[in-house]
């Protein structure tokens, strides 16, 4: 397994619309360019539309044959409901980009031993794995933002982060996160009942 540290890539908010969209292109429902427009109605600035874009051009449409696959497999467990959608996001994701899955064992980590985390909690390890910087502060606060859109986290009033509503996990969602999960840690095993990419689900 490599230990070299792993490439932001995920550093800006990605809006679960925006993923259902490219879920819809993926599956032959609707045009690139439907997409194309809605990031262009919805994000100020051309540079950070074109940055948002090629993030989830990433996640949905990559050049290797084996996460396209994966793509495709979650495009079509996207549509079974809000659970399978949580599901499928989090595989694409964490498949094109581990610092993500990163953010999420941590959260994962600290939710199953306790209620609430605090986002600093998150932070702190996050600079222990990868320095403190800049970038991986704001890279992590994307990664709450996007989570909470999700509806794999929410924010509580005083700001600490919970669990959202616990999600019924289908045996198809749970393969495509076997997969997601295999590809990113490059490992060859089925996730276990514990493990912390699975914290969103019951």
């Amino acid at each position: 397994m490599s230990t070299a540290p792993p490439r932001i890539g995920m550093d800006r908010f990605v809006a679960a619309e925006w993923m259902e969209l490219a879920a819809s292109v993926v599956r032959g429902e609707m045009q690139a360019e439907g997409l194309h427009a809605r990031l262009a109605a919805d994000i100020p600035g051309v540079q950070v539309q074109r940055k948002t874009l090629g993030i989830i051009n990433r996640m949905w449409f990559p050049d290797d044959q084996g996460a396209r696959e994966l793509a495709l497999q979650a495009a079509s467990v996207e549509t079974s409901d809000e659970a399978a959608r949580t599901a499928a996001y989090e595989a694409v994701a964490i498949s094109a980009y581990p610092y993500f899955r990163q953010v999420v064992e941590n959260v994962g980590r600290l939710l199953r031993l306790q209620e609430t985390c605090s986002a600093g909690e998150v932070h702190r390890r996050m600079f222990e794995q990868h320095g403190k910087r800049t970038t991986i502060d704001q890279a992590t606060s994307y990664a709450f933002k996007t989570m909470v859109s999700w509806k794999m986290i929410q924010r509580c009033p005083d700001k600490r982060i919970a669990r959202a509503a616990a999600l019924k996990l289908s045996q198809a969602s749970k393969r495509l996160l076997d997969d997601a999960a295999n590809r990113s840690r490059r490992s060859v095993s089925a996730l276990t009942a514990t493990d912390p990419l699975l914290f969103p689900f019951s």
